[in-house]
């Protein structure tokens, strides 16, 4: 049951750098800019959430569960 490895598709790695950018970015604006009560972060948030879903259910289509 081998399956032949095949790279992540490019719009993927795309959405998984933006993930990671998103990231880092809530690490440091609420580390030493903004509160978790911001309605900033709370965008950035809900946002990075969405972006994880569509990543994770992509990954799930193309690799199987």
């Amino acid at each position: 049951m081998d399956k032949q490895k095949q790279p992540m598709p490019k719009s993927q790695q795309v959405l998984l750098a933006i993930i990671i950018v998103m990231l880092v970015l809530e690490v440091i604006l609420t580390a030493f800019f903004i509160s978790f009560s911001s309605p900033i972060f709370k965008g950035l948030t809900m946002i990075h959430g969405l972006l994880m879903m569509v990543f994770i259910v992509r990954q799930v289509k193309r690799k199987g569960l």
